[in-house]
């Protein structure tokens, strides 16, 4: 066999192996958010990571990319996702410049998140969203509620809008 053609057949598979699957065939390259847990110094960031999903509708994966975690390779022992009670996505929708985003989670009496958590991922729920020219603003829903700031401090949750 001819060196050129044998190293044709070599490189064919792997070339195939990467293009792109499915009916968009289009990916693109988005950017989620983790909590950097053991840091050297004083403090917490969020850290962006990048993870690539289908470039027609990448929203919903991105997010359910945010609540899965860092994967083995890019540390789980210092970086973590800051999604907290067994937290579940459950839809995703856009209107116009805004994106609903909600969740679901077990509520336990033995499992409380406390308020930086909360805040944390409700602020990385909605750094992750902007990052679509097309999101101005993000809703973030868990259980129906926003379960995020002073509502919950005061034990007085805000319910998300019914209508937005």
């Amino acid at each position: 066999m001819r060196p050129q053609l044998f190293h044709l057949l070599c490189v064919l598979p792997l070339v195939l192996l990467l293009l792109p699957v499915g009916a968009a065939g289009q990916t693109r390259e988005v950017t989620v958010y983790f909590w950097e847990f053991n840091r050297d110094e004083p403090g917490d960031d969020m850290i962006a990571f990048k993870r690539i999903v289908d470039a027609k509708a990448p929203l919903r994966p991105t997010i359910e990319a945010l609540v899965a975690g860092p994967t083995e390779a890019e540390g789980t022992d210092k970086y973590g996702s800051v999604a907290y009670g067994d937290m579940k996505l459950s839809d995703v929708r856009v209107k116009g410049a805004t994106a609903r985003i909600d969740f679901v989670r077990e509520i336990r009496e033995d499992d409380n998140p406390g308020d930086l958590q909360t805040l944390r991922f409700e602020a990385t729920v909605i750094r992750t969203a902007k990052q679509f020219p097309n999101i101005k603003k993000v809703i973030v829903c868990v259980n129906g509620i926003n379960e995020f700031g002073i509502g919950m401090v005061e034990d007085r949750p805000k319910p998300c809008p019914a209508k937005w």
